[in-house]
């Protein structure tokens, strides 16, 4: 055989090896084939490691995950650097866990359907502070207005940057004069204002119930004084939010069917009342009740 044939069929097996190997990879599910889940919520890399989940949110988005784990690929990212990935060029689907559904998102990102429901956010006040003067609060007890609270007085309010607290909270916060902020950034979105305000770092946060319970998880419980915030509703919802494209769309079409069976499911409830009070457990179990009533066939 000459040297030209040589190279010639050398050539043309490297190029059959090729194709094959390309057409089998075509036929098994990869990661070119996955979406890529990205979070920002510290506590559940070891709820996802470890399958045990210490809270309802961790244990209600596990969930969902272990339902659909060979569709996705599971990655955690600071904030920064999750919202950056989401706002790349790319046909691909990306979402990621955790999120707020508001008007503002909504614009540019596609949501799910709810995946935990939780106990919304209220205003918590560190240890030391007088309770809120009545002139502050409705009939309920709820605090009327988050910029009242500085009203001739030099207290300090600590917020995440780039975080979504709802439509009503976010349009507040912008009304607070810059000089009673205090806007952090950071590994995480979630979780650490429970440790800065016990720390008495601030005087004010707004956060989730949760948040604590993942704190009290970690470290000696909590007794602050908290606060409901009018207009605010009881339960909030976290999503899947998504990079706007036809491949995200087909996920969450997936997704969200995989939702709908799971809302009909005992461990679906059991996950988002797991570490709850009992108060809580009624509201979250109606609250999954309203939604499956009013969502089908997605």
């Amino acid at each position: 055989m000459t040297i030209q044939k040589l190279m010639f069929s050398t050539k043309f097996i490297v190029i059959v090896i090729f194709t094959l190997s390309n057409d089998a990879a075509a036929l098994q599910p990869g990661k070119s084939e996955q979406t890529t889940i990205y979070y920002d919520y510290i506590p559940f890399t070891k709820a996802y490691g470890t399958q045990q989940p210490k809270s309802a949110v961790s244990a209600a988005n596990l969930l969902l995950l272990n339902n659909i784990s060979e569709k996705v690929d599971v990655q955690f990212l600071p904030t920064i650097r999750l919202l950056s990935e989401l706002e790349q060029d790319t046909q691909m689907s990306v979402c990621s866990l955790f999120k707020i559904k508001t008007d503002e998102r909504s614009q540019s990102h596609y949501f799910s359907l709810p995946i935990s429901f939780l106990s919304t956010n209220r205003l918590y006040l560190r240890r030391g502070i007088a309770p809120l003067s009545s002139s502050l609060l409705n009939a309920e007890g709820e605090l009327k207005s988050l910029s009242s609270l500085f009203i001739g007085n030099d207290k300090v309010i600590m917020l995440w940057d780039f975080i979504s607290y709802g439509n009503l909270i976010d349009q507040a916060i912008k009304t607070i004069p810059s000089n009673n902020k205090i806007v952090i950034q950071g590994l995480t979105s979630h979780s650490s204002l429970a440790k800065m305000i016990e720390r008495g770092r601030t005087d004010y946060a707004v956060m989730f119930p949760s948040e604590i319970v993942e704190f009290e998880n970690n470290a000696q419980p909590l007794d602050l004084l908290s606060y409901r915030i009018e207009g605010v509703k009881p339960i909030s919802t976290g999503h899947l939010m998504c990079k706007k494209n036809e491949a995200s769309k087909a996920f969450l079409k997936m997704a969200n069917n995989k939702l709908l069976e799971l809302y009909k499911s005992p461990s679906f409830i059991e996950a988002n009342t797991l570490n709850v009070t009992q108060q809580e457990r009624a509201l979250v179990i109606n609250e999954i009740k309203r939604v499956t009533s009013t969502v089908s066939g997605i």
